[in-house]
């Protein structure tokens, strides 16, 4: 991310409540919320060569995306919307996260018992 000093300055830095993931959308919705432009380059690429938090510990990581992802609605739409619709939130961000958790559950599992390519 590339970001002006005098927008640091107007929103401040990240929120530091956040663990793993969202930090990130959090600064550009308080960024929106000060009038600043936000530009997405959808050509640039970016190589991330080590990944080894997500590898060796992907409930970890996981469990933080998702807690990160909660954290974010709460912050800034549980105001605007009713209650109804951020339980649906709740509800929608755990079932994907036990989604998710059983795939890498039977990824483990599939790795354990020599069934992948690995």
């Amino acid at each position: 991310m590339l970001v002006r000093k005098a927008a640091v300055e107007d929103v401040g830095l990240w929120d530091e409540a956040y663990f793993l993931h969202c930090e990130d959308l959090d600064w550009c919705m308080r960024f929106r919320q000060h009038g600043w432009k936000i530009l997405f380059v959808p050509d640039a690429r970016v190589m991330h060569h080590h990944g080894h938090c997500s590898r060796s510990r992907p409930f970890f990581v996981e469990w933080h995306k998702h807690k990160g992802m909660i954290r974010f609605y709460h912050k800034f739409f549980k105001h605007q919307y009713p209650s109804v619709l951020m339980w649906l939130v709740n509800v929608g961000v755990w079932l994907r996260f036990a989604m998710v958790s059983v795939y890498h559950s039977f990824k483990l599992l599939a790795k354990r018992f020599g069934l992948t390519r690995e």
